[in-house]
């Protein structure tokens, strides 16, 4: 019985004792998670900017998709007799009213995105996509593509043309 009294006194001061972590403790814990977060933090930042610009490349894809199915929708209307058209997506001289085959092809792109370039401009996230003007759209009739390419305010491309099979 004595030997169990004292092992409880013990216990009793140690728990007295326990008052947790102190200050130098807690000062070292938080500069070694500071060091791991900025290492982290460097390794993570590139990627997120790389998954940015992979979300932009798929706004650009969807343009060319759009161009695919403006083709397809609207060739019983289409009198081209040439091997290429290109135009620019946001051009401000093609509107509702215009004629021809490139006012037709735009105006549907344009109807299956975006129809104002402000509005394409807010979907492109990435520091390129800041700079984002507008979209060019390339049909080759005689290898049967469609091609279609971001382009920023210096008539620069932003990201790689996104390719379309007709």
């Amino acid at each position: 019985m004595k030997f169990m009294s004292k092992l409880q006194k013990k216990r009793d001061e140690l728990k007295k004792d326990n008052n947790g972590f102190s200050l130098v403790e807690l000062i070292i814990v938080i500069a070694i998670m500071a060091i791991l977060v900025g290492i982290v933090g460097t390794q993570v930042i590139p990627y997120i900017n790389k998954s940015k610009e992979a979300k932009d490349y798929q706004v650009v894809s969807s343009y060319s998709t759009a161009a695919v199915t403006a083709y397809s929708s609207n060739v019983a209307k289409l009198t081209t007799t040439g091997t290429t058209i290109d135009f620019d997506v946001y051009d401000s001289s093609i509107d509702e009213n215009s004629t021809g085959d490139t006012a037709v092809l735009v105006n549907a792109i344009r109807e299956l995105t975006y129809s104002t370039s402000a509005e394409a401009k807010n979907k492109f996230k990435s520091k390129k996509g800041d700079k984002f003007k507008t979209i060019k759209v390339h049909y080759d009739f005689t290898k049967k593509v469609v091609s279609a390419q971001a382009f920023d305010t210096s008539n620069n491309p932003m990201l790689d043309a996104a390719v379309s099979d007709m």
